[in-house]
């Protein structure tokens, strides 16, 4: 069964800033009433970088999340700007947070993020050969600490856990069962 996008009768934004826009739409619901539909936008998709060293050791980052109040286990992940690529994104992301650069970006997986409420789209990719650089380009609210981690121990963080460390060792694991 194919459903049409519905139509639109009306569409307002309350609020934008540069990472998002609150979307107000009226659609009709089943019965044809106006019923008011919000949603986030987000500026970019995001790309979730999987670094993972020759001897199964993962790269990630402890990043303080201000919603959370507290320093949270993460793999490396940001912005995909506008025409960019998620593999060259991935490669900018993991260089500029953690001082890694990758030899080998490999596609794991893309979805839609959270598709009730927000558009935005989420690419993860596995990140090989690595070089340590030891640069790194943080944003100036980017409090970052990067630390090695088997897959186990990055399991047994304690909660709560990033949806960004999560999904990344969920990729991979599939991707190491082939």
């Amino acid at each position: 069964m194919s459903m049409q996008p519905l139509p639109v009768l009306a569409r307002r934004e309350p609020y934008r800033n540069r990472f998002i826009t609150i979307v107000d739409e009226d659609v009709p619901d089943r019965v044809g009433n106006p019923y008011t539909y919000t949603t986030i936008s987000c500026t970019w998709d995001v790309v979730i970088v999987v670094p993972l060293l020759p001897d199964g050791r993962l790269v990630l980052e402890r990043i303080y999340r201000h919603p959370y109040r507290a320093q949270l286990l993460e793999f490396p992940a940001g912005g995909i700007e506008h025409g960019e690529d998620p593999l060259a994104a991935a490669g900018r992301e993991l260089l500029e947070e953690t001082g890694w650069s990758a030899g080998r970006l490999t596609a794991l997986t893309s979805f839609a993020t959270l598709p009730g409420l927000l558009h935005m789209h989420t690419h993860v990719v596995l990140a090989e050969d690595l070089t340590d650089t030891g640069s790194t380009n943080h944003e100036a609210m980017e409090h970052i600490a990067i630390e090695l981690h088997t897959v186990s121990a990055a399991w047994a963080e304690p909660a709560p856990h990033s949806a960004f460390l999560v999904t990344g060792l969920l990729a991979l694991e599939r991707h190491l069962r082939g």
